[in-house]
Formats: C-alpha cells, structure tokens, sequence
C-alpha cells in the first residue's frame, strides 16, 4: 500500500452522531427480536423463506423487475429486509452503468436482492462473483437469481470474505461492500494488499452512515490511493432514518 495510516487526517462524518440513526437502528434490533420471537415458536416462518416463496409463487420467469418488486412489497409490507433498498439501489445501478465495469465483486449477498440489481445492469461481457458466508441465505439468493434469468453469468463463493479474496487472480473494476460492517476497511485492505483493484475501480460502500463506519469512511477519504465521495440517502425501506452510500475510486 502506498499510503502512511499514521499520517493520515481524519476527514468528519456526515450524520455520524444522529439521533434518527439511532432511533433507526432501535427499530431494526426491535423488528429483528420480534420476527425471531415468531419463528421460534413456528408461528411463521423464517421471513427468508418467505420471501422465496412469494418470489416463487408470483414472480414472472426471466423478469427481474418482478423478482425485485415482491422482494421490496414484503420488506415494506411486512417486516425489514438488510437489502440495500430501491433509492439506493437505483444508486448502485447508476454507478454501474455510468463505469460499465466488466469484473464485479460483492460482499455480502443475502437474498440477491443487490445482485439482481448489479447483473440487470451489467454490460454483455460482465460478470459478477458473489461471496456469502450464509449457506441458507445463498441458497434463496441463487434461486431469486436463477428466477430472474440471470445465473448465466454470477458466480456464487460461500465462505468467509477474508479467506475467498486471496484466492482470486484477477483483479476486479467495481466492489460493492454491504456484508459485515466491522469487515468493510479489512477486506478492502486484503483487495489492495492482493492487488486484486483494478487502477479506476469503483468501491461502493452501504450503509455508511447507518452504522458506525468511521474507520472505513476515514480511510479512503484520507487515503491517497482513493478519491471518494458520500451520498446521502434514506435507509432501506425507511421514510425517515438517515443514510447513505460511500463511492471510491482507486488510483
């Protein structure tokens, strides 16, 4: 790495310390304890599987607008889903548009809700490699894909991002982080201690206000291999709790 953490400055955060964050976050610990409440005494089913099933049931094969639609009615219908979301990922698919990337990486996947968006938008040469460490959740995220006709070119790697990374040898033009939030600045340091970013790449970070990314936001503001910027937004399915998505080009 070319840059000297000891002497980098620290950049501010925007909405770092916000009080609707927080309420923001308080509602989704709520929603989460009581979905786990009912499904441990099998009053419903895990809400995974039963989005599956509503994708199943009512999706048109090779649409994958329709796939995304019954995945967003759920979560706003019903209860919360850790997908990045429409007004963000109206974001995501801009960007990869607007850099017509060719070789994409994803951390985290869960449902494939971002990997639908991301291969809809890929440019006829493209193709997308996906790393989960949830067995389960890249199983329904295969089957949402498979749906939407676009398994032809996704790979899927389950496991543990920091030990899939080192095992690629082709660098990568575009990443799109939205696993783990205590991961973000270490496997991207494991991207460029493995030369694995593509000079120009785009790094496309959810979530960064949402959660405390203050580390990850102070790197690759303050890196001299990265120019970035924040954009702000709301939170996936959320009228009012701030967030927003950090955008980095490495040079």
């Amino acid at each position: 790495m070319k840059n000297n953490q000891s002497h980098r400055k620290k950049s501010s955060m925007p909405f770092r310390v916000n009080r609707k964050s927080i309420f923001g976050i308080i509602s989704l610990v709520v929603q989460e304890l009581i979905d786990k409440l009912l499904t441990e005494t099998k009053i419903k089913k895990p809400k995974e599987i039963e989005v599956l099933n509503n994708v199943r049931k009512y999706a048109i094969q090779g649409q994958p607008e329709s796939v995304l639609k019954i995945i967003d009615n759920y979560a706003y219908k019903k209860t919360f889903l850790m997908n990045i979301g429409k007004e963000k990922g109206l974001l995501l698919e801009n960007e990869i548009k607007n850099t017509k990337a060719e070789r994409v990486l994803e951390l985290g996947v869960y449902l494939g809700y971002s990997s639908i968006r991301i291969l809809n938008n890929l440019t006829d040469r493209a193709h997308l490699v996906s790393i989960e460490s949830n067995n389960k959740f890249a199983e329904i995220a295969q089957e949402h894909i498979r749906i939407s006709g676009l398994s032809e070119r996704h790979s899927l790697k389950i496991g543990k991002s920091s030990d899939v990374i080192p095992t690629f040898n082709e660098q990568f033009d575009f990443i799109f982080i939205d696993h783990w939030k205590d991961l973000y600045l270490k496997d991207l340091q494991i991207l460029e201690s493995c030369n694995l970013l593509k000079k120009g790449a785009s790094i496309f970070a959810d979530n960064v206000i949402l959660f405390d990314l203050e580390d990850y936001l102070n790197y690759v503001r303050s890196s001299p291999n990265f120019s970035s910027k924040f954009i702000p937004a709301l939170r996936e399915y959320s009228k009012s709790h701030p967030d927003g998505v950090e955008i980095s080009k490495f040079k």
